[in-house]
């Protein structure tokens, strides 16, 4: 095989690596809203299933960052898994338990996904002037 042609094999492998950490991450995403949710359900961690069930959320959802870390910039997995948790998470208590919305509350799940958006934005910039670069 050709210097090139490794190049552009590492180059496929790590954006299938890249792909895969974005996938784990919405998995994460996932877990830790279902754990935020049976923690409120859990009544202060007294009704057993909802405790459990944020438990094995918790832990799916670190286990899970431990392997996005490995492909994914911290800012960019924090960022979003912190700001589509957080947005996810007000989603359900407002239809759940009927938690306030208002028109700021609005204003910032918005600002909270265009946050996001940038930030996935700018790290894309980045790699694709490290690539230029090499």
């Amino acid at each position: 095989m050709s210097v090139a042609e490794e190049e552009k094999q590492l180059v496929r492998e790590k954006a299938k690596s890249k792909r895969l950490a974005f996938v784990l991450l919405g998995i994460a995403i996932v877990a830790e809203v279902t754990g935020a949710i049976c923690l409120k359900a859990s009544e202060g961690l007294t009704v057993p299933l909802p405790t459990l069930v944020t438990v094995i959320g918790y832990l799916i959802t670190f286990t899970l960052l431990i392997k996005i870390l490995q492909n994914l910039p911290l800012g960019l997995v924090y960022g979003i898994w912190g700001g589509v948790g957080s947005a996810a998470t007000m989603l359900v208590g407002v239809v759940v338990w009927h938690d306030p919305f208002t028109a700021c509350t609005a204003v910032g799940v918005l600002l909270v996904i265009g946050g996001v958006y940038l930030l996935n934005k700018g790290t894309d910039e980045i790699e694709a002037a490290r690539a230029q670069q090499q």
